[in-house]
C-alpha cells in the first residue's frame, strides 16, 4: 500500500511540474504590454549592431513604432544576446521571441530545400540575387516557413561570403588544404569546404570567435561587412575574396505574434518590411564596397584566387546537389545575368 501511495504522490508531483512548466512557457510567450497600452516585441540576431543588418533592424523598429503610433515597440537584440540562431528560431516557434533574423544556412537545418540556396557559385551577381530573393522564388521560400511553425516576414542581404585565416595567403584552392575553418551548421557548407581539403568545423558564431582567438580554429568565412563589423581582422590577417556563396538572412516571426495582429497592423508590418528590405540592400552593398579597403587598412592581406578552381574541385558535389535540388538550382541559374 505504501508503494502505491508513494507512486501516486510521485505522479502528482511530476504532473504538477509539467503544468507549472507549461504555465511558465505560456507566461513567457505573452506579449509584454505597458501601462500605456504599448506592446513590446523582441527581435534578435547574432551579429553586430553596426552592420547593415543590425542598423536596419533598428530602423525597422523605429519605423514600426512611428507607423503604429507607438502601439508596437520593438526591442532589438544583437550579438547573440538571446542565443545562437537555432535558439532564436526555436524561440519564435515557442513564442518567447517575436522576430528572429537568421541566415538561410541555419534554416536549412529545419527545411532541407533551403540548403539549395547555399550551393557555391550558384548566385554570382547582386542582380541575380535580387531576381531570386525579391521575386517568386524568394516568396516561395518565405511560404515554406509555415511548415515549421514560423511566419516569413522578409529577406535581407548578408552578401557574398569570403574566406579568412591566420596562417597564409590563399592564392589557389590548394592553399586551403589542412586549414581548420569554421563553417555554419549547414551540410552544403561543410561538404564544400571538406572537398576543398579544409578541416570544416560547424560552430555558432559566438563560439567561433573565441576559438579563433585561442587558435583552435585557423579561419572562417563570411561577407566582408560581417568580417569587418565583427572584428575578424583582430584574429585573422589573410582575406581571400572567394565570393563562394551569396548569403541572405530571413526575418522570421512567431506565428503567435503574427496571429495577434489585426489586418491593419499586418499591412503596416508588411509595408515597413518591404521598405526596409530595399534600404538594407542598398546599405549592405555600400558598406561591402568599403569593407575590403578598411580590412586592408587594419592589416589584412587580400588575395583573389581563381574561382573556377574551387568549382572544379567540387565537381562531384555539384552532381549530387543537382540530383537533390535540381529544380531549384535550374530556376536560380536561369536568372543569372550574362555580362
Amino acid at each position: 500500500m505504501r508503494k502505491k501511495t508513494s507512486s501516486l504522490a510521485a505522479a502528482v508531483i511530476i504532473a504538477a511540474a509539467v503544468i507549472l512548466g507549461g504555465l511558465s512557457i505560456y507566461k513567457d510567450s505573452q506579449r509584454n504590454t505597458d501601462t500605456d497600452g504599448t506592446i513590446t516585441l523582441r527581435m534578435a540576431q547574432t551579429s553586430s549592431q553596426t552592420g547593415a543588418i543590425g542598423q536596419s533592424m533598428d530602423l525597422f523598429a523605429e519605423r514600426i513604432y512611428e507607423a503604429t503610433n507607438g502601439k508596437y515597440k520593438i526591442e532589438t537584440y544583437h550579438n547573440g544576446q538571446l542565443g545562437a540562431e537555432i535558439d532564436t528560431i526555436e524561440g519564435c516557434q515557442m513564442g518567447t521571441i517575436d522576430i528572429a533574423v537568421v541566415n538561410q544556412s541555419t534554416i536549412g537545418n529545419f527545411i532541407s530545400d533551403f540548403q539549395a540556396l547555399d550551393v557555391p557559385y550558384l548566385i554570382t551577381s547582386t542582380e541575380q540575387a535580387d531576381a531570386v530573393f525579391m521575386g517568386d522564388i524568394g516568396q516561395r521560400f518565405l511560404d515554406k516557413l509555415s511548415g515549421v511553425q514560423l511566419y516569413g516576414l522578409g529577406i535581407w542581404e548578408s552578401g557574398f561570403r569570403n574566406l579568412t585565416n591566420s596562417k597564409k595567403d590563399i592564392n589557389s584552392v590548394d592553399d586551403v588544404q589542412g586549414l581548420k575553418i569554421r563553417t555554419m551548421e549547414n551540410q552544403v557548407h561543410i561538404a564544400f569546404w571538406k572537398a576543398m581539403g579544409a578541416d570544416a568545423t560547424p560552430m555558432s558564431w559566438g563560439e567561433a570567435y573565441t576559438a579563433l582567438q585561442q587558435g583552435a580554429l585557423d579561419g572562417q568565412e563570411n561577407p566582408a561587412t560581417v568580417i569587418l563589423t565583427n572584428n575578424v581582422a583582430q584574429v585573422n590577417n589573410h582575406l581571400a575574396l572567394t565570393e563562394h556563396a551569396y548569403s541572405t538572412v530571413f526575418l522570421v516571426m512567431s506565428p503567435t505574434t503574427w496571429a495577434s495582429f489585426d489586418d491593419e497592423t499586418k499591412q503596416i508590418f508588411t509595408d515597413v518590411m518591404e521598405e526596409c528590405s530595399l534600404s538594407e540592400r542598398e546599405l549592405s552593398r555600400s558598406m561591402d564596397a568599403d569593407a575590403v579597403e578598411e580590412l586592408e587598412e587594419q592589416g589584412m592581406t587580400v588575395t583573389r584566387p581563381d574561382k573556377q578552381q574551387f568549382i572544379d574541385k567540387a565537381a562531384d558535389l555539384y552532381a549530387q546537389w543537382e540530383e537533390e535540388y535540381g529544380d531549384i538550382i535550374s530556376e536560380i541559374r536561369a536568372l543569372a545575368v550574362t555580362k
